[in-house]
């Protein structure tokens, strides 16, 4: 088995092992510690090791869809935790990521927030108690209403939540709407995209020391 495949699937195997806790850690909590990324870092950084003679590409695609991510992540439109995800998905070795590992986040997406529409979460804003917004990270708030009196929060998904819980008022309602897992649809893409790669590449699996 060749060198280079072994090394690629070891950079995709740090990358993937992050990805399965940070997708544990956003299901169970809408966030998603900063170590946890460390094994994706290196896993990167030996993806980057391994791609001569392709490393101009490689470097491309972490250029442009970091620039992408990071443009997104300053105006609000995103978590930070979702920005990152998606770079170390684009620091995949192989040529074709990050199209295979979205396209099989997208089916994860498309599958869970189907089941939340059906739920009626999903979909537009609802008003729920501040006691039961503070229990629940699952909430991206817009506004609290106190004494029939509505404020607005940041638009940055940021700060949003922790402007909220700065300024709690008891008997407040908080008008939210639903905040996705993305890095857990994120994660479980690339974890499917890696064991359609495994089944297909075990020689190189068994060649790792």
């Amino acid at each position: 088995m060749a060198p280079t495949s072994v090394a690629r699937l070891f950079a995709q195997l740090l990358i993937g092992v992050s990805f399965a806790v940070a997708s544990y850690q956003d299901v169970k909590e809408r966030a998603v510690s900063d170590i946890v990324w460390l094994p994706a870092l290196i896993g990167s950084v030996y993806a980057i090791y391994s791609a001569f003679p392709n490393l101009g590409l490689q470097l491309i695609k972490l250029g442009v869809i970091g620039g992408i991510a990071l443009a997104f992540a300053l105006l609000g439109a995103v978590g930070q935790a979702d920005a990152v995800a998606l770079v170390f998905v684009a620091a995949d070795p192989y040529r074709l990521s990050p199209i295979l590992p979205l396209v099989c986040g997208a089916a994860v997406a498309l599958g869970h927030i189907s089941y939340e529409v059906a739920k009626g979460n999903a979909w537009g804003s609802k008003t729920i108690p501040i006691e039961r917004f503070l229990r629940e990270q699952k909430w991206i708030p817009e506004a609290v209403i106190s004494d029939g009196v509505r404020d607005e929060v940041n638009n940055d998904v940021n700060v949003a939540r922790d402007e909220v819980e700065a300024n709690q008022k008891p008997g407040a309602m908080v008008e939210v709407k639903y905040g996705v897992p993305t890095v857990a649809y994120l994660g479980v893409g690339y974890l499917a995209y890696l064991a359609y790669l495994l089944i297909f590449n075990q020689a190189a699996l068994l060649s790792l020391p």
